[in-house]
């Protein structure tokens, strides 16, 4: 069957970027789709200032802090993640085991590692904007408010205090964004290895090639070059 003279690793890393490129939407869409329901404003490390049990004043935050993971996941997760599973496809119909050891190694080591690093960070800001968030209108308990839970502001009329919100959705969305973005995380940590270890397997391939004994000279007696040999020859290809 063509699947099984597939390189199994190569496979797995395209399923790999289609998994984020999947992830970056579920990140993107619905943190997006917060801020446009707060008015366009962040929710993210939002301040909550509770003035009795019944009666609080919310001050949105800079804009950057949802920007920052949106544009990441736009233009980082969803468009080089397609032009990778693009790439990666069309080395699978190729159906050559050894197609592998041909392709381009150490840039994509260096950008998935740089791309692991930022959502990395763009993680931590989302967990901690949510947790900001959260704990201010958790600390309405002080005045007697009686907060169960930060979802339990999704059941409140937050227009009553002089906004045009929608509420009733923000913490299942974050919550969702929140999930999205450390699976995201473990991907492109996985990914990263993935990309390490090719780089050391296909390593021993390229010295071979390098010292190879070079194919007979055409001038050599009793000797030709075959279409074989020009075909062996071309496909050596730097593994990094």
């Amino acid at each position: 069957m063509p699947f099984l003279v597939l390189d199994i690793q190569l496979v797995v890393q395209g399923i790999l970027y289609l998994a984020s490129f999947v992830i970056g939407f579920a990140v993107s869409i619905p943190l997006g789709v917060t801020t446009i329901n707060f008015g366009g404003q962040c929710i993210l490390y939002g301040d909550v200032k509770w003035q009795n049990e019944t009666f609080f004043r919310y001050t949105p935050t800079d804009m950057h802090n949802c920007n920052f993971a949106i544009y990441l996941n736009v233009f980082g997760c969803i468009f080089y993640s397609l032009g990778m599973v693009i790439y990666h496809g069309y080395a699978m119909t190729r159906k050559d085991p050894n197609i592998g050891s041909q392709m381009w190694v150490m840039p994509f080591i260096l950008v998935n590692a740089l791309m692991t690093v930022i959502i990395f960070i763009s993680s931590c800001m989302i967990s901690v904007g949510f947790k900001v968030f959260c704990d201010g209108l958790l600390s309405g308990n002080e005045k007697g408010a009686r907060v169960k839970s930060c979802a339990d502001g999704q059941q409140w009329d937050w227009n009553r205090y002089g906004t045009d919100y929608t509420t009733d959705t923000y913490y299942t969305y974050l919550a969702v964004t929140q999930t999205a973005t450390w699976t995201s995380f473990l991907v492109w940590s996985v990914q990263v290895i993935l990309g390490i270890f090719r780089f050391i397997r296909n390593r021993p391939l390229r010295s071979k090639d390098q010292f190879h004994d070079p194919a007979p000279s055409v001038d050599s007696p009793g000797n030709s070059k075959t279409p074989a040999d020009l075909e062996n020859f071309a496909s050596i290809q730097s593994t990094a």
